[in-house]
């Protein structure tokens, strides 16, 4: 798990600006509290998706989620891509 510090976090001494970095092999669940049977998963990648940009002929990078994989109770692998605003380290 890597963590940095936002530089307004750092003037107004809070930690709600602490930003949360996923490398392959972080175990993570889903951050809401209302689903039951949450499944611990493993970070496989990020995704990203490239375009080129029609007016600059660059390609462009844009950020989609993070893959995830997991067992279900009947040992059943799935696999899924999340916001990392809806995961948490475990």
């Amino acid at each position: 798990m890597r963590q940095m510090l936002c530089a307004d976090s750092l003037k107004n001494n809070s930690m709600d600006d602490v930003k949360t970095f996923y490398v392959p092999g972080d175990l993570v669940t889903l951050r809401h509290d209302k689903i039951e049977n949450k499944p611990i998963m493993y970070v496989v990648e990020k995704v990203t998706k490239s375009y080129v940009n029609k007016e600059s002929d660059e390609r462009e990078n844009v950020f989609i989620g993070i893959k995830t994989r997991w067992f279900d109770v009947n040992q059943v692998l799935h696999e899924a891509i999340f916001s990392t605003k809806d995961l948490i380290h475990v």
